[in-house]
Order: structure tokens, then C-alpha cells, then sequence
């Protein structure tokens, strides 16, 4: 068996571990059952999407613009956001997923989807290097750039994918497009890189691209967290809840003010004026 099927093993094994019980951990409230068949119904879509509508695409660009113009070079940087987005959305079409899906818990089920999605996309890479003789005779240890690449490519699927259901009921199209801006945005670079933008060399491009991912990797990670907990103020562990002395309101702590202590100077979000608090305990 080569090498590149074992790691694909335990790659999957450790995602389905991280992200598998954040997914089921996860205290936003949603369907058990559904969620777990929206991890089922993405495993194969990534492939799917990629012989049945990337490459006859792709096909179809080469004979009309050729594989050396730039413009076809352009244009392949769009197929993945535009072919693996839409699929990605193929649980929705089971009605009851679609109505357990909330504002509340869409984050979670994003998480679902990402990692089925993700989980998909690292055996469809697995069975692509298995084909190449000089890489499928590699021991399964020296493809540790694999693991760390496809464990990050979770993170990157559910973010995109929570950008969608964020909009699902209300200006889906927003957030599809949104979702399909980020994806591009993610593997922009890589066409950089392709094309030795600037001359840098590949030493340069490479440093450039690693860079990148990092800090769309910790990005993403903030776009989840934000849509996971956007309800829960930073500031709170550290300041507590607020009383207004002028209009009696009670708020946690904002992450813009004047710290003295525990005491500050702040804007009170209900009435809109600036004033001293202490932390209010009731």
C-alpha cells in the first residue's frame, strides 16, 4: 500500500477526532442526526465536483483559449471556489437539514460540512499522489506537509462555508458569493507563485505562500469563533458586566475604553454616553 494511503488514514483519523467532537461538543443546538448526515452526503462531492463539472470545464477552456494564455491560467484560479462552493450546499436540499439550520447553530453545521467536505478532498489528493511513481513510493512518515495542509484545509472549508449559511435565509446570494471571494482569496497566492510575479524567484513565493496560509489560517479561525460566539464579549472574563449610572442599563464590558482597575471609562451601548463604571456583580 503506498505510503501517501497511511497518512491519509491517520490524517483523517486526527480530523475526525479535532473537529469531529468540536462538531458534536459544540453547545449550539441542532439535530445530531442531521448533522452527521450533512458529514455523509459531502464525503464524495469534492471528486464529484472535480471530474464532472472542473474538468470538462477545464476541457472546454483549453480548446477555445489554450493552456499557455494567461487568461486560461486567469481563469483556472476561479474553479474551485466556483465548482466546490455550490456542492458543498448539496445538504441543503434535504429539507429537514434546511429547517434545522438556524442563526444560532449555523456555525456547527459548517463544522459538519467542512470537515465531510474536507475529509473527501484528502482522499481525492491521496489517490492523485498514489499515481505518481517517484511519490507513491514514499514511507507514509515523510508526507507530514500533507497532514498539516489538509487538517488546515478543515478550518478553511467550514469558514467558507459558515460565510453561506450565514446569509441563508436572507440574501443567500451574498453569502455564496462571499464564501466563493474568500476561497479565491485563499488560493490567490498560489497563482502569484505560479506566475514568479514581481521575478521574486520560487525560494521568495514559496516563504510568501507559507506566510500566507498562516495568517488565513488564523483568520479563518477568528471568522468561526466570531459566527460560533459572537455573543460572547472578550472583555466579560476580564471586566465583568457594567451598570450605567445614567440610564441604569446593564451590558458587558466593551473592548473600547479607559482602564483604571476595575474601574473605567466607557461608552454605555444603551443610552450612547460616556461615563465611570465599576463591575456590576447582579
Amino acid at each position: 500500500m503506498p505510503g501517501i494511503y497511511l497518512t491519509a488514514i491517520l490524517t483523517t483519523a486526527t480530523a475526525a477526532v479535532i473537529f469531529g467532537m468540536l462538531t458534536h461538543k459544540l453547545p449550539l443546538p441542532a439535530n445530531q442526526r442531521l448533522l452527521w448526515l450533512a458529514v455523509g452526503l459531502v464525503l464524495p462531492l469534492q471528486p464529484l465536483a472535480f471530474y464532472f463539472v472542473r474538468v470538462p470545464l477545464d476541457h472546454w477552456l483549453v480548446v477555445h483559449l489554450g493552456s499557455a494564455s494567461a487568461t486560461y491560467q486567469w481563469l483556472t484560479s476561479f474553479y474551485a471556489p466556483l465548482t466546490e462552493e455550490p456542492a458543498k450546499l448539496v445538504p441543503l436540499l434535504i429539507p429537514a437539514i434546511y429547517r434545522d439550520i438556524t442563526a444560532t447553530n449555523f456555525v456547527r453545521y459548517a463544522l459538519a460540512i467542512g470537515l465531510g467536505f474536507a475529509i473527501g478532498e484528502m482522499w481525492f489528493i491521496a489517490e492523485r499522489v498514489a499515481q505518481v511513481p517517484a511519490l507513491g513510493a514514499l514511507p507514509f512518515y515523510q508526507f507530514g506537509g500533507y497532514v498539516v495542509e489538509r487538517l488546515m484545509v478543515c478550518v478553511f472549508h467550514a469558514a467558507f462555508v459558515s460565510m453561506t449559511l450565514w446569509r441563508l435565509r436572507r440574501r443567500f446570494a451574498l453569502g455564496l458569493a462571499g464564501a466563493m471571494a474568500l476561497h479565491w482569496l485563499g488560493n490567490f497566492p498560489i497563482l502569484l507563485m505560479a506566475w514568479n510575479v514581481g521575478g521574486m524567484g520560487k525560494t521568495f513565493w514559496a516563504l510568501a505562500v507559507q506566510c500566507w496560509l498562516l495568517a488565513y489560517f488564523v483568520g479563518a479561525l477568528a471568522l468561526l469563533f466570531c459566527f460560533g460566539f459572537r455573543r460572547v464579549t472578550l472583555t466579560k472574563p476580564f471586566y465583568g458586566r457594567r451598570h450605567c449610572p445614567e440610564c441604569g442599563g446593564n451590558y458587558d464590558a466593551p473592548v473600547f475604553a479607559l482602564n483604571f482597575g476595575q474601574t473605567r471609562y466607557e461608552r454605555c451601548p444603551h443610552c450612547r454616553r460616556w461615563h465611570w463604571t465599576k463591575a456590576h456583580t447582579t
